[in-house]
């Protein structure tokens, strides 16, 4: 694939002129937020180029290969101009993380002087470097700045310890975070308290909206459809039909505190209460040791599965009666949640258990039930609860939560809200 760079005509064939917009996330390789809304807005005719990088975090992989001397690669998926920036690799959060942030910012912003100008720009957290590179590009095309919170660093990074509220990066990232708020024309916060924390900065917070994460539910139903489980999978199923399966899928990570998920179903299984059984799906650097104790406690109410393809979920959580959410208490989660997680159970017409501090939403009562988290009691007679429920109780509690996510967190909504703003911030800058 040849190293180039272009910019595509924003005049269609019938020579009606479109809507250009440019979104850089750093973190945006795979399905998830950006890809989503960038090919819905294609899909009503927007012309978007979504910058990224193709070092993957997490699973520190490469996805491309660059011929020599090259560092990006455009592509185009679902009528998105895909831009991957090459970027140095890390393997875990010392200074060759911060380097290839720095690398990433660089390039974008020199990649994006060459090309023709955008109507907006919008510069995507988690980490800030991609909101300076979004200003730099605004400015040097004069075009609105539009910065979106996903993730509230440095104040998450503090609250979990992962650096000091005093360190020198702390201070550094601070003073970006406040310059990056008070230069943007609009700022989306993923979060539902987003607006609160940027009152508490003392800077203003009328041009705050919120636009939370969510799911597109055409891509997760045909999944559903077309997918089918592994002979592996299959026998699993087979081997708990008539038990209740309560489903896990995602990081196997500290934040997500799952060594208290073992330890409720162990309580399940000290009791002698059976026809619950616990699966958990994914990987992160907590994986190994809850296999290790698990299969010391002799657990045989949990199975652990693989990282799966995020096409292959559907089909697990269609097989399962209950999922489980958890997270430990931390501060990081005072501004509420917007899981992606939540909203794939929510689509697979699930009901839930949501082991957090705080109910997700207002309304997840009416399908699922809320305990604690950290409290491994709490979370055991929940799932005693719901497994005690009838499969039509359970059922109709699915449903519920699908016609929520259905009207608040489909894709096609949010881009219909996201293009909405956008419109709004051209009329008034």
């Amino acid at each position: 694939m040849a190293c180039q760079i272009y910019s595509r005509v924003v005049v269609n064939v019938a020579g009606i002129c479109e809507r250009t917009l440019w979104i850089i996330n750093h973190h945006a390789a795979g399905p998830g937020r950006h890809e989503s809304l960038a090919g819905e807005l294609a899909d009503r005719g927007w012309l978007v180029k979504l910058f990224a990088s193709s070092f993957v975090h997490n699973v520190f992989i490469e996805l491309k290969n660059y011929p020599p001397g090259c560092h990006h690669l455009n592509e185009i998926e679902r009528g998105v101009d895909r831009v991957w920036i090459r970027t140095p690799p890390y393997y875990d959060n010392s200074l060759s993380r911060l380097v290839n942030h720095l690398y990433f910012t660089c390039r974008v912003a020199r990649l994006g002087r060459a090309l023709d100008a955008p109507e907006a720009v919008i510069g995507s957290s988690t980490h800030l470097c991609a909101g300076l590179a979004a200003y730099l590009l605004s400015r040097k095309h004069n075009v609105p700045f539009v910065f979106e919170v996903r993730d509230i660093w440095p104040q998450s990074l503090v609250d979990i310890g992962a650096i000091s509220k005093y360190s020198p990066l702390t201070v550094g990232m601070g003073v970006l975070e406040k310059f990056l708020y008070r230069k943007a024309h609009l700022i989306i916060s993923v979060l539902p308290g987003g607006k609160e924390h940027i009152a508490q900065l003392g800077l203003e917070d009328k041009k705050v909206v919120y636009i939370p994460n969510g799911v597109d539910l055409a891509w997760y139903d045909r999944c559903t459809r077309e997918g089918c489980l592994t002979p592996e999978q299959a026998a699993l199923f087979r081997r708990l039909k008539g038990w209740v399966v309560f489903t896990y899928t995602g990081a196997h990570g500290y934040a997500n505190g799952l060594e208290t998920v073992l330890k409720a179903a162990e309580i399940l299984h000290r009791a002698g209460i059976g026809g619950i059984h616990v699966l958990m799906v994914g990987d992160g650097p907590a994986k190994a040791g809850l296999v290790k104790a698990a299969a010391e406690r002799g657990l045989t109410n949990v199975t652990f599965l693989n990282t799966l393809e995020k096409s292959q979920l559907p089909i697990i959580l269609k097989n399962s009666d209950g999922c489980l959410f958890h997270l430990r208490n931390s501060k990081a989660y005072r501004y509420g949640l917007s899981s992606n997680k939540l909203f794939d159970y929510m689509a697979a017409a699930r009901p839930i258990i949501a082991a957090v501090e705080k109910a997700p939403n207002t309304e997840f009562a009416r399908f699922g039930l809320h305990v604690p988290s950290d409290e491994p009691g709490a979370l055991a007679d929940a799932m005693l609860q719901m497994a005690g429920e009838t499969p039509g109780a359970r059922k109709v509690m699915g449903e519920r939560a699908r016609a929520y996510v259905e009207k608040f967190h489909d894709i096609p909504v949010l881009a219909g809200k996201l293009a909405e703003v956008l419109e709004s911030l051209k009329k008034s800058v």
